[in-house]
């Protein structure tokens, strides 16, 4: 079969990540003796590899592709490989891929690179020298019969990116050994198969020297725990991981500290790849290194990962530190999202998660009302029908019943003007009027094409809200199938939408009743005084802080809810309790002041959690209490809106 090559475009398209020199040796105990003149720190760029940057970029990972397909994906994103595995292999020798890619742009760019599949080792060689490059990743498997083939990355070894380096294929454990401590090189890809004294490897190096200079240390036959504990020992980070027969892990790990340090996770099993991305989504981080095996149940995923968030991410992962247990494993789904109107993107920490957001939804429901309004579809006058449903248990609020359709007659009918159930929907969050809303417009499809056609484009109705994930039909719990869907960025993106007249303009008032709908008179919180007040005086304007609190004016909607999971064994029952939550809107911040006139600077901003376990009645390590969700909205919302404080205070 032919190699495929894959040479990237050379304009760029935006994103919506062997030679001796001081002859250490590297053993654990004695790595940390090792020198250098000239002392790195994290890398600024990819040049090298991507193992030790952490500047914050898009990135994707791809199992089961055929070359085709990973071919397909890379033009699609103007993306390179930088990780690169054969996770199987088809009775017609053809390979399957598992693939790590980043953006071919910014820190993440190189001046060339190429891959290939089924090659020998002498056509790798002979591609090296045709290409002038240097290999990144080499995969070795067996295409059939015995017939050893090589999959690769190379990238141009020129300019910026050139490097002394060397690789070895299928060498023991001791030349692995001798060849680092003979030329100083320290190994960027490491790869091993078989068992005992048939044990063999493949290993691309680098000079160990200059910018590229790393204390490090690595093992061949270790388990996940005896990394952990070898990590901590050496303070170190993990930038290479494989597994090999018997279940065991081989390792490269970097000294991790001072101007090295970054936040870094390891984590084994994941039951699938969409599993990995969520997570490494969650943590706000990147995969540096995917592995994938089969086991007697399932395939399963490794990865190493490193931080991906800016300044204002990490400060909000801090935030967020409730919904994570003892070992960084997310409760439940949360993520936040603020971008200026018609500006750049400040935070967005897990900001395309599609989650429950109780409430915060019926933004789409004003939207939706509005466009027909502005269309002349619809009046503000005109009467509106909405149902008083009865209480059910504990439930006395008319305003916070779930909705069920058996009660949608006659002998339970309320009646309005539009505008008024609009308003309540919105400013009391009534249940019954939003219910009454997609009653008036033919249910949810008409709902969700106006979500399809705005740009919300992970957000889908399946439930009224009010009712959590109850199927009031058959009477269970239903979360896959009737759980609310939307995300952090769409909901700013209609409060962004609205406000700069892309989604609404004011033909019959619609764009300026949408906004009077979600008006509140201000942003309060002593916790977002203390922001103010923190940033003001890292910019010396102390004096400005009462005035610049009190101009801020804020539009938007909150909601939460406590819900069930369902048990797997009867889903008629409640099983684990979650809390949802989440609050949208948009946010004014004063930037000047002319007489009497403050002009104001724009924000769009989304704030959510969802799934998360609760149980009051116990101190379970996996349960929140409602106390502790309490105390997370006083600490996320100022940091989330610190970035726009900030940007407002540099021309107040």
């Amino acid at each position: 079969m032919a190699a495929t090559l894959l040479v990237p475009p050379a304009a760029p398209r935006s994103w919506h990540a062997l030679f001796r020199t001081l002859g250490c040796t590297l053993a654990l105990s004695l790595a940390a003796l090792c020198a250098s003149p000239s002392r790195a720190a994290l890398d600024t760029t990819a040049l090298t590899d991507d193992h030790s940057v952490n500047t914050p970029t898009g990135w994707l990972s791809y199992t089961n592709q055929t070359p085709q397909a990973l071919s397909d994906r890379l033009a699609e994103h103007n993306a390179r490989i930088v990780g690169l595995e054969v996770s199987a292999v088809t009775n017609g020798g053809e390979p399957r891929f598992l693939a790590r890619l980043v953006p071919n742009t910014g820190a993440y760019a190189v001046p060339g690179w190429w891959w290939y599949y089924d090659q020998t080792a002498e056509q790798v060689a002979a591609l090296v020298n045709a290409n002038q490059g240097r290999l990144i990743e080499i995969d070795r498997y067996d295409r059939g019969g015995g017939q050893i083939r090589y999959a690769v990355v190379m990238v141009s070894n020129s300019g910026g990116a050139r490097r002394d380096w060397s690789y070895l294929l299928g060498v023991t454990h001791n030349q692995l050994h001798a060849h680092m401590q003979a030329t100083g090189s320290r190994p960027i890809d490491l790869d091993g198969w078989g068992t005992g004294a048939a044990r063999r490897y493949n290993a691309v190096f680098v000079r160990n020297t200059g910018s590229d200079f790393r204390l490090f240390d690595w093992e061949a036959d270790l388990t996940p725990a005896q990394i952990a504990t070898r990590t901590t020992a050496f303070q170190g980070r993990v930038v290479k991981l494989a597994r090999v027969p018997g279940g065991r892990y081989l390792f490269v790990q970097v000294r991790n500290t001072g101007a090295d340090n970054s936040a870094w996770w390891h984590k084994y099993g994941f039951r699938s790849l969409l599993d990995l991305n969520q997570h490494a989504q969650q943590l706000g981080a990147r995969p540096v290194d995917i592995v994938s095996y089969s086991t007697t149940s399932g395939r399963r995923f490794d990865a190493v990962l490193i931080d991906n968030a800016n300044a204002t991410e990490r400060r909000l992962r801090t935030a967020f530190a409730p919904f994570l247990d003892a070992n960084q494993n997310p409760l439940g789904i949360f993520s936040a999202f603020i971008k200026r109107v018609d500006g750049p993107v400040l935070a967005n920490y897990n900001g395309e998660r599609r989650a429950e957001t109780a409430s915060a939804i019926k933004v789409l429901h004003l939207l939706h009302a509005m466009r027909q309004v502005q269309a002349g579809n619809d009046s503000l006058d005109s009467l509106f029908t909405y149902y008083n449903y009865p209480a059910e248990g504990s439930n006395h609020v008319p305003k916070d019943r779930c909705p069920k359709p058996q009660h949608e007659h006659d002998g339970y009918a309320l009646y309005s003007s539009l505008e008024w159930g609009l308003d309540r929907m919105m400013a009391a969050s009534d249940n019954r009027t939003t219910r009454g809303v997609v009653l008036r417009y033919g249910g949810f499809d008409a709902l969700n094409a106006t979500a399809a056609a705005v740009g919300m484009v992970d957000t889908q109705l399946r439930h009224n809200v009010g009712c959590g994930y109850w199927d009031v039909v058959n009477e269970r719990v239903d979360p896959a199938g009737l759980r609310n869907l939307t995300t952090a960025a769409d909901l700013a993106h209609v409060y962004e939408g609205v406000f700069n007249a892309t989604l609404l303009n004011n033909t019959h008032r619609a764009r300026a009743e949408f906004l009077e709908s979600v008006s509140k008179d201000g942003l309060a919180g002593l916790a977002v005084r203390r922001v103010v007040a923190e940033e003001a005086a890292a910019l010396g304007k102390t004096a400005v802080v009462a005035d610049f609190y009190k101009a801020i004016r804020l539009w938007g909607k909150k909601g939460n809810y406590g819900t069930c999971l369902g048990d797997p064994a009867d889903m008629r029952q409640c099983g684990q309790e979650v809390h949802i939550g989440a609050y949208a809107g948009l946010v004014a911040m004063p930037v000047s002041l002319e007489g009497l006139r403050v002009h104001y600077r724009h924000y769009s901003f989304a704030l959510l959690f969802s799934d998360v376990p609760m149980n009051d009645e116990s101190s379970a390590a996996r349960a929140l209490t409602a106390a502790q969700v309490e105390a997370f909205w006083k600490q996320v919302n100022p940091e989330l809106l610190r970035p726009a404080i900030r940007d407002a205070l540099l021309e107040w």
